[in-house]
């Protein structure tokens, strides 16, 4: 019975892939979710009041609660991690302190297992603009730009890129690195994604088919174990341009106005 463990499941990305997995063909799937709040979740997934608590486990705690993250990715073949944020600041660590917090969980649940421990696939977020073999279709300077601006978000994947690099060279589980590029509207319906590992992307795609991509992506861990992949839209997107140049305004003015 396969566990797909969801950390932060109120988000964009974290509700997409929670909505796909609700509505999946996964055989025997349990899911387990670790919220901060739950009125929050059931705001945004109604139908979980009434779901049965044999196939969901709801968990209510920051991540920094060791005990109840732990429990959350006990047993979990799967495990998303989708608690990082967009918001540029002069010290954004977020995906790093995630991904300690989950492979020290991860450490110690081999430590009490032994032998009978099975190594999970973590699905990584980072962002298409880290990828060196896949190529935004945007100007060279747009690029710089903006990677220039919203730095501080890119060093914190960068660093929490590494953490679990070294964990799965531990053994301790075998990571996949999803790499988007611009997300957008959390509403839309699902239109189309596609992986590449080389060549041109898309400069956009909904929320909805990334998190589509991230439970294909699980789904393929024998293809794409240990691997960055690149994903990309094929059908229509909606752009929201205000939303994200204001994250880019924010990460410039963070980087050029030291107070």
């Amino acid at each position: 019975m396969p566990v797909h463990a969801v950390l932060g499941a109120t988000g964009g990305t974290g509700s997409a892939i929670l909505r796909c997995l609700l509505s999946s063909q996964i055989p025997d799937l349990r899911i387990n979710i670790l919220v901060r709040s739950k009125s929050k979740l059931f705001q945004a997934f109604p139908q979980l009041k009434s779901t049965s608590s044999a196939t969901i486990t709801i968990f209510e705690a920051p991540i920094s609660n060791e005990n109840t993250l732990k429990a959350c990715i006990k047993g979990a073949s799967t495990i998303y991690g989708c608690v990082p944020t967009n918001h540029a600041s002069r010290k954004v660590d977020i995906a790093l302190t995630t991904a300690a917090r989950i492979v020290a969980a991860l450490g110690q649940l081999r430590k009490d297992q032994g032998s009978e421990y099975e190594t999970p696939v973590v699905l990584f977020t980072r962002s298409v603009a880290l990828n060196s073999d896949v190529q935004l279709p945007i100007p060279g300077f747009a690029k710089r730009f903006m990677v220039f601006a919203i730095w501080a978000i890119y060093e914190d994947l960068l660093n929490a890129g590494e953490v679990y690099a070294e964990a799965e060279k531990d053994g301790l589980l075998t990571c996949i690195t999803a790499d988007p590029p611009g997300l957008m509207d959390n509403k839309m319906e699902a239109t189309g994604h596609k992986f590449i590992q080389r060549g041109k992307t898309t400069a956009s795609m909904n929320y909805a088919d990334f998190g589509i991509a991230m439970v294909e992506l699980g789904q393929r861990r024998e293809e794409f174990g240990g691997k960055i992949v690149g994903v990309a839209a094929t059908g229509a997107v909606r752009i929201i341009i205000f939303a994200n140049l204001w994250i880019i305004f924010l990460g410039l003015k963070s980087r050029l106005i030291p107070f």
